[in-house]
């Protein structure tokens, strides 16, 4: 499968129907279950042996259930007490192939985000992620999250205040550099 981003997010042919709302309601609760224990076993056992598994905080989409579990391992390593909630229930789409599954994430930031290496901030994180789920075998098989880089970096403090003296630089050394061939 070709590497997309948000914008180019597709259902794939081979993606199987979602039995039910309750179902994945329930699967939803052993998959929040996985994270909240910090246990990335327990989060790859959701997912296929071939799952493609994007997320914008990953260079390159984790594959199968090993890129999961390293993926779980590195998110319990930056943020230890990470913990996920349902602020709202799932919802199925398109004939019922597709997963809508929003989340709210919370952490502290205690540990390295590697890559691409900001060091710990100690700073508290709560951001709404929306992950959308196709399935094969009763398993993720595809999985595409979407939450907020821009208002995690504010939030951690790894980006400038919006409005403040230090955005403005930044944003005058950017037009700047937008002048110049390179």
């Amino acid at each position: 499968m070709v590497t997309y981003n948000t914008g180019q997010f597709r259902i794939e042919a081979e993606a199987e129907p979602i039995e039910s709302v309750a179902w994945l309601a329930e699967f939803t609760e052993q998959y929040i279950a996985g994270w909240n224990s910090g246990d990335p076993a327990a989060v790859a056992k959701c997912a296929t042996e071939d799952t493609i598994w994007h997320d914008p905080s990953l260079s390159e989409p984790a594959h199968g259930r090993a890129g999961v579990e390293k993926f779980v391992a590195d998110t319990v390593r930056s943020f230890p007490d990470v913990a996920y909630a349902n602020p709202f229930p799932p919802v199925l789409a398109a004939d019922n192939r597709l997963a809508l599954v929003p989340w709210r994430m919370t952490g502290t930031h205690l540990g390295p985000i590697d890559p691409p290496g900001f060091a710990a901030t100690g700073k508290k994180l709560d951001l709404l992620v929306v992950d959308l789920w196709q399935f094969r075998s009763g398993l993720i098989w595809r999985s595409q999250a979407s939450w907020d880089l821009q208002e995690m970096l504010l939030q951690l403090g790894l980006m400038p205040p919006r409005g403040s003296a230090a955005e403005r630089a930044m944003a005058r050394a950017q037009r700047v550099r937008s002048r110049l061939p390179f």
